[in-house]
């Protein structure tokens, strides 16, 4: 068996996916597996025993003749196709895009053949958007900043490759060491982030670590991050007079910086891959979660895995994020940290009222939970409206037979403005149109009678879950009216 697995995003995705590969590698032991990521994050397999061969997409190649003076689409595309031929000559049995991106899906269609099983993000002959499996279809409905999911992606990835994790899955290389002079104790701060809205400026480390040192003015702190982040470092380590520092930022490798977390007392950074090098090395983290990261998804899963939340820079507050930190090396936790728990949902955080009919909302329709108790008017007023709109559109499809697409066709598209509006006035409720707007998405190219078949049978799956909210004599009155 031949297995090729897609991971085309960030340094901190590909390690997400580490835990995903040893697992597929015990349950296919025999197996030949194949690894494919970005050039600039071909270090990111290194010490990783469970891929058998690894390509990087060359893309510097394919687009080099799209920046010429004269730029060469057609060389472009000859590259590519170059490429693609390549790999696909491999003939993999099975294809996983771990990526969940639109582009990602166009590549993971041109590698596979009919008897190709795949999993992920992938395409239509049409060229339309495929969500082959369910966990596509949930990642696509429920995954992202804004929704509802509580599902760390490292397990989304399991689920969609149907293994469980052990232990041994999350473990660092196997073979790392380092070559560095390192303090016998040390904090590790990471200065940068996955990207700069993610981050802290120096000015607001440098705050944090001025108040921590009034209790750890003893404990070593080694700077790491990007060699353009060097500066960054440079200017916290400047404006904290009363640590000690080592500036690695710009001067590691990749297997240097295993070596330096694992031995750590504690790393802390915000959303960045070292986060996620620290859940391999199960090293103490707290990890400072700024703007729009969704911390159940991304966050550490070290045993000892910690979340500092703030909205944005300016309502961080650095004196106590210093005292936080503190309090964590004396073996106290913060009341205000978020807590890493075992169990589907990998954090312990105390939310709001609509927040947790949301997730539970989720775990109905794809979990076969209990629906929550609508305590809130609206959602119940959202539900009929959501209702109405949905038996409007069971009629309009009904009708396409006779009165034809083109008739029928704005009708529905106005259908589909409204439930969108409907998700927006009572949030509660976007999980369930999420997962709707995703099943219509799995819809395949067919004839106009299959789609229409298909299509009904989406709507009439909304309707039973809508109705868990609908008053008796609602559905009654449709009962009698002959809509339902």
């Amino acid at each position: 068996m031949k297995i090729l697995v897609i991971q085309l995003a960030r340094l901190g995705d590909i390690y997400m996916t580490w835990p995903a590969l040893r697992a597929l590698r015990r349950s296919y032991p025999a197996a030949e597996i194949h690894f494919l990521s970005r050039p600039r994050f071909e270090g990111a397999v290194e010490g990783l025993s469970a891929i058998d061969r690894h390509w990087t997409l060359p893309t510097s190649n394919i687009l080099a003749p799209l920046v010429q003076e004269e730029a060469n689409v057609t060389e472009s595309l000859q590259l590519l196709g170059n490429f693609i031929d390549e790999v696909k000559a491999q003939n993999f049995d099975w294809i996983i895009n771990f990526t969940f991106s639109p582009a990602s899906s166009y590549l993971t269609h041109s590698l596979s053949s009919l008897f190709t099983k795949v999993s992920g993000y992938s395409r239509y002959k049409d060229g339309t958007l495929c969500l082959p499996d369910e966990i596509s279809a949930y990642f696509y409905a429920q995954v992202g900043i804004g929704k509802a999911n509580r599902v760390h992606v490292a397990d989304v990835l399991a689920s969609m490759i149907d293994v469980q994790f052990v232990e041994s899955d999350w473990a660092p290389p196997e073979a790392m060491a380092t070559s560095l002079n390192l303090p016998e104790q040390y904090l590790v701060l990471h200065v940068g982030a996955s990207e700069k809205q993610k981050s802290l400026s120096p000015a607001t480390w440098a705050q944090t670590l001025n108040y921590f040192a009034k209790r750890y003015s003893s404990l070593p702190i080694v700077l790491i991050g990007a060699a353009s982040e060097w500066n960054l470092a440079d200017e916290i380590q400047r404006s904290v007079p009363n640590l000690t520092f080592l500036n690695l930022a710009g001067k590691t490798k990749i297997s240097d910086l295993f070596s330096i977390i694992q031995k750590a007392d504690l790393l802390i950074g915000c959303d960045s891959a070292p986060i996620h090098m620290a859940s391999l090395t199960d090293t103490p983290t707290l990890n400072v979660s700024i703007g729009e990261v969704n911390f159940w998804e991304t966050g550490p899963k070290a045993t000892l895995g910690f979340i500092y939340r703030s909205d944005n820079e300016g309502t961080l507050v650095p004196e106590r994020l210093g005292e936080v930190l503190a309090l964590l090396l004396e073996g106290n936790v913060a009341p205000e940290l978020i807590t890493r728990t075992s169990g589907m949902v990998s954090y312990d955080k105390p939310e709001t009222p609509a927040e947790k009919f949301r997730w539970q909302l989720t775990e109905a329709l794809y979990l076969g939970g209990s629906y929550p108790v609508a305590e809130r008017i609206e959602i119940i007023k959202g539900a009929m409206q959501l209702n109405d709109i949905n038996s409007f559109a069971m009629e309009q499809i009904r009708l396409i037979p006779t009165k034809g697409l083109e008739f029928v066709g704005p009708l529905l598209d106005r259908a589909e403005e409204v439930i969108q509006t409907i998700s927006q006035s009572v949030p509660e409720l976007g999980p369930l149109i999420s997962w709707y707007q995703a099943e219509k998405i799995r819809i395949g190219p067919g004839t106009l009678e299959e789609i229409c078949t298909a299509a009904l049978s989406v709507h009439e799956k909304m309707a039973r879950h809508i109705h868990v909210y609908i008053p008796q004599e609602a559905i009654d009155e449709e009962v009698d009216n002959g809509t339902l």
